[in-house]
């Protein structure tokens, strides 16, 4: 059932996200798959190297922009949940990952961490916390660690934003 669920979230929101490209509220040049081989330059902006074995993100969507000749412009990785347990934990860890391995500190030359991509991915996250689990301090802090991250319930909160404003964040980000 879960994997039911996890599967129809992501199905509906591309079908939102193509009925609002169609509406005009999100630009021409913005488009979205679940196909990362589609996104241009995808694997070289989403591997993280540690040690010479390869980490990358929990992605379930792309969205991303073109440039005028094809080429990757930027993007957005989203990871979308219908729960907040273990797979928020694999994407804000992720996303800590590149953090360090995008700045000068002890932690990345210990490791050996390589990541040199053109273009800095956005990392996201979608849920639509069928188990309540939003108020739990210890997923709230995941939060901080993302981007961007929205919920798909009537939620105002200084960490998370409805996922009305998926299309307004993109248009303005992409």
């Amino acid at each position: 059932m879960k994997s039911i669920a996890g599967n129809s979230f992501s199905s509906t929101l591309v079908y939102l996200f193509l009925r609002n490209k169609e509406w005009g509220n999100i630009r021409e040049d913005i488009f979205v798959t679940s196909q990362i081989s589609k996104v241009p330059s995808f694997k070289v902006i989403s591997t993280i190297n540690v040690d010479g074995e390869t980490q990358k993100p929990d992605c379930d969507l792309v969205i991303y922009s073109l440039h005028e000749d094809n080429t990757l412009k930027k993007c957005m990785i989203l990871s979308l949940k219908t729960s907040l347990r273990e797979r928020a934990g694999q994407t804000y860890k992720w996303k800590l990952l590149m953090e360090i391995a995008t700045s000068e500190n002890p932690i990345k030359e210990k490791y050996n961490i390589e990541y040199n991509p053109e273009n800095m991915p956005l990392i996201g996250f979608a849920t639509v916390n069928f188990y309540d689990e939003i108020n739990n301090p210890q997923h709230r802090g995941m939060f901080k660690f993302f981007d961007k991250s929205f919920i798909a319930k009537n939620i105002d909160t200084d960490f998370i934003s409805r996922m009305s404003t998926l299309p307004e964040y993109i248009n303005e980000k992409l």
